[in-house]
């Protein structure tokens, strides 16, 4: 999960430095072409990014809920099959 992480992060640097790149250009050069480059490219793949990293993160904080309610259940059942009342009665 934390690889996935660091390898979304990586993505959206490139992402946003390639955005500062076309705006660099779009400042230069006045080029109509790089508002329609913007808007329908660098746009949708950053707000895609965002959205999949948000996505991904509230699935990690499911996942590390599931595994600490497991973790308890464990400790539980431990604890249930260490008692007295467990013991064989003949």
């Amino acid at each position: 999960m934390r690889q996935l992480k660091m390898l979304l992060d990586e993505m959206h640097q490139y992402v946003q430095a390639f955005n500062r790149n076309n705006q660099v250009l779009h400042e230069n050069w006045q080029d109509k072409k790089s508002d329609q480059f913007s808007s329908t490219c660098i746009t949708i793949v950053n707000n895609t990014c965002q959205e999949y990293m948000q996505t991904v993160e509230q699935v990690q904080v499911g996942i590390n809920s599931s595994i600490e309610q497991l973790k308890a259940m464990e400790q539980e059942l431990a604890k249930e099959l260490n008692s007295p009342e467990w013991a064989y009665k003949g």
